[in-house]
């Protein structure tokens, strides 16, 4: 496994409040933050409606569109597919659940895009390509790329672990074999922090200079505003954070994480099933997508509580104080969150202990499932905090494989990680199920065509890109857009077990399982 990033070393994890809000003063005071999302467009208020396909989508997309995954017990019906306008054809791909006799079967769980006569098509294929079936593939090779904000506040305990974690999973890929004989490389673009112009520009070097085949999470702001270059480049995004909802109707990327907007639905349903607060207050990024999040939070809540204060706070936030003022005189029984920027939240907690200020029924959010949280939080907040996640934490498969592939991460892993770590392994599985003649068509058909990618067993989670988890509002409230987790802040050593079980986060006792839609 090759690895390269330039001038990239590990910094030591923070380990105090004061060091922390140090970190925090860096960051993107005057950067233009992915403000505005780009193409696919869509409507991207309430739950996600539907939106159609950008024109010129790769027939990859068809297949969902054709043919949504196998349904689930008492999963909604998927809405009707819309043409895709102008889409290059691509490889040919089967329902999901309704493969061809004698089609080849790639991997337990997954259905063939090739009948038997046409594997042996694919075979000749890659013979007479020399195994060089695309750009960044040969017969012993397959180079991947990754964008992070390395630049980002706190990036040495968020951005230099995800990149390592990353580099991890496809070294434990390799230990497997590769894929069929071939070995994964990853080259990593720092965007600094997040920067849409430098985003972009990190596509394409990985594109132009680089020639890799496929990008494996782009862990930025600037996630939400490269639809164009993915569909201009024809390069697939597997493992994106879903930091947009347009990252989940771009029929170039497959997320591994929930939709803030999801997120934010779900979370907010837990408050108001387990918390019940009267009075509430929120904390919203003023980035178009956190404001909807936000605005999904007020909608389920303000039936049943009364919205007492609003803050919307920006990316480059120097001190929380005045926020801390604001809360207290509006004086809310709970705060909800939906920041997404570390750094912000943890200043709130810091400035709000020093105000000797917290709301009586807590503060719940998302995205601050990390194990050096609790150096983050300190003890303020204890026992009166609560995270939305993806994924359970932490799992002995990814705990298991960070510490042996990279022992730099142990006590600094978190959920974004964890993400990643499923998209490499979704994008094994996909690949080694196309066959020899690896195209990114072709890889793009097998991951659209309906079947199901889970998760280890111990994360529980699990990710369909079928139509009706991309658009509309029947995804399936059993994957990864319907349903996740809630833990409790329980202690400051949030740093993971051997074993992989967390510490300082408690499944909630009241109700774990969180979904969007109750």
């Amino acid at each position: 496994m090759k690895f390269s990033r330039t001038g990239w070393t590990a910094i030591p994890v923070i380990a105090s409040a004061a060091l922390v809000l140090a970190a925090c003063g860096g960051g993107s005071n005057s950067s233009p933050v992915a403000q505005q999302p780009g193409a696919p467009a869509a409507d991207t208020s309430a739950a996600a409606p539907a939106a159609a396909p950008a024109a010129g989508a790769p027939a990859a997309a068809a297949p969902a569109a054709a043919a949504p995954a196998a349904p689930v017990a008492g999963a909604p019906k998927a809405a009707k597919a819309a043409p895709v306008a102008g889409a290059p054809k691509a490889a040919k791909a089967v329902k999901a659940g309704a493969v061809k006799a004698g089609a080849v079967k790639p991997a337990e769980g997954l259905h063939a895009i090739d009948s038997a006569s046409e594997a042996a098509t694919n075979q000749k294929a890659y013979d007479d390509k020399a195994g060089a079936t695309d750009v960044g593939v040969t017969k012993d090779a397959i180079k991947l790329g990754t964008v992070t904000m390395h630049g980002m506040a706190l990036g040495n305990v968020l951005a230099n672990p995800l990149v390592r974690g990353i580099q991890a999973s496809i070294e434990a890929l390799d230990d497997r074999g590769g894929i069929l004989g071939r070995r994964v490389s990853i080259t990593d673009c720092d965007d600094g922090p997040g920067e849409v112009a430098r985003t972009k520009a990190c596509i394409k070097k990985l594109v132009g200079s680089d020639r890799i085949f496929s990008m494996i999470s782009i862990s930025s702001w600037g996630s939400a505003s490269v639809h164009d270059d993915l569909k201009q480049y024809h390069m697939p995004a597997i493992g994106t954070w879903a930091y947009s909802q347009t990252e989940w109707q771009d029929p170039f990327m497959f997320p591994t994480h929930m939709s803030m907007i999801h997120e934010a639905m779900a979370g907010a349903h837990w408050v108001a099933n387990v918390i019940q607060p009267k009075t509430y207050g929120m904390i919203c990024l003023t980035s178009p997508e956190m404001q909807l999040a936000c605005n999904n939070v007020q909608k389920i809540m303000d039936p049943n509580a009364k919205l007492v204060k609003r803050t919307d706070v920006s990316i480059s936030e120097t001190s929380m104080s005045a926020y801390v003022l604001a809360m207290r005189a509006a004086n809310p029984d709970h705060i909800i969150h939906y920041v997404i920027n570390p750094s912000t939240m943890a200043k709130f907690m810091v400035e709000a202990a020093q105000q000797g200020y917290y709301p009586p029924l807590g503060i719940s959010g998302n995205h601050l499932a990390a194990e050096v949280l609790g150096s983050l939080f300190g003890k303020w907040p204890v026992g009166r905090y609560w995270t939305n996640t993806t994924y359970k934490l932490w799992g002995p498969e990814f705990i298991a494989t960070m510490n042996k592939y990279a022992r730099a991460n142990q006590g600094i892993n978190h959920h974004i990680v964890q993400a990643s770590y499923v998209g490499v392994n979704i994008f094994e599985r996909a690949a080694k199920a196309v066959g020899p003649n690896l195209t990114r068509d072709r890889l793009m058909a097998q991951l659209g065509n309906g079947d199901v990618y889970a998760a280890d067993a111990s994360l529980d989670q699990r990710f369909s890109y079928a139509r009706s988890e991309r658009f509309g509002e029947n995804w399936d409230h059993n994957m990864g857009q319907g349903r996740e987790f809630i833990y409790k802040y329980t202690s400051t050593n949030t740093a993971s077990n051997p074993d992989g079980s967390p510490n300082g986060f408690a499944p909630d006792d009241k109700q774990f399982i969180i979904y969007t839609w109750k």
